[in-house]
């Protein structure tokens, strides 16, 4: 509680400073300006990497990304008074860190005030372990949430380089529009989908969206299962979409996008390629 309360009293100073600053524009101004920055995952990837490392060791290395209640333009609004608030709650991107010295996981995210370019460590005040929760009521939960874990215990982190990674709106945009969609039944046969994120929300309310980069070689381990299933990637951008229905009852759908440009998933035998594969199937 005093480490909570330490790191709002920071932000409520920051944000007290920063109206002082801003004190010649319109109280609108100062209010939006303020409090919101929108950024996608690769944003402030760079800056989360290297003050980790900087801080931790050379032998620091990216575990995985995820993003919490990403927008439609594969973007997280940050707010500096909801990070003050509550830090647990923040719609942001969280980047964690394996740690060479204790194998521990460190987490950033990105300082929400404007005019910064940096991150912030919320390794105190978020448990890893919540990482698992993240995908919730579908039948994918179990092979997601068993990678989530598989990460968390283990030394296996994200191999693709950071400069190379399509960035979080790229990959929304394949999930949210690839038709075909590569699918497989609960007995492992193989088959085309036109359901992606854009059809699955074509319908429904309370819609958000969550992604996951992870290191889905080792972890997701589809190919073991799927022999007829080719150039899988050693990483894999998740996205859960998440509504309410008709019905009133909770849906959800999750994808697993390539994370490099050019990258596709295919079966030979169907003349199938395509660079998403529906996951809620398992």
């Amino acid at each position: 509680m005093l480490k909570r309360y330490i790191l709002q009293l920071f932000i409520v100073s920051a944000i007290t400073v920063l109206i002082f600053q801003f004190q010649s524009c319109s109280p609108e101004e100062i209010i939006k300006t303020v409090t919101t920055v929108e950024v996608t995952a690769k944003d402030r990837l760079d800056s989360a990497n290297a003050q980790a490392i900087r801080k931790y060791g050379a032998g620091t290395k990216l575990a995985l990304i995820m993003g919490k209640n990403v927008k439609a333009n594969g973007k997280t609004e940050l707010s500096a008074i909801s990070l003050a608030t509550n830090p647990d709650s923040v719609g942001a991107w969280l980047y964690v860190f394996r740690v060479p010295s204790d194998t521990s996981l460190r987490i950033y995210t990105p300082n929400p005030l404007p005019t910064t370019s940096d991150c912030i460590e919320l390794t105190a005040f978020f448990s890893p372990t919540q990482l698992v929760n993240l995908i919730q009521d579908t039948s994918a939960r179990n092979i997601v949430s068993g990678a989530l874990n598989i990460i968390l215990t283990t030394d296996i982190g994200v191999t693709t380089s950071p400069s190379a990674l399509l960035n979080s709106d790229a990959s929304l945009n394949l999930a949210n529009n690839t038709n075909p969609v590569i699918k497989f039944d609960s007995g492992f046969l193989p088959s085309s989908s036109s359901l992606n994120g854009a059809s699955f929300f074509s319908s429904g309310t309370n819609q958000s969206r969550n992604m996951i980069l992870i290191p889905a070689a080792g972890t997701l381990n589809l190919p073991a299962y799927i022999t007829s299933l080719t150039g899988f990637p050693a990483d894999l951008w998740i996205v859960q979409y998440n509504k309410t229905n008709s019905s009133n009852q909770s849906e959800s759908l999750i994808l697993g996008t390539v994370v490099q440009s050019g990258q596709m998933m295919g079966i030979p035998n169907l003349s199938l390629q395509s660079p998403v594969i529906n996951l809620s199937k398992y």
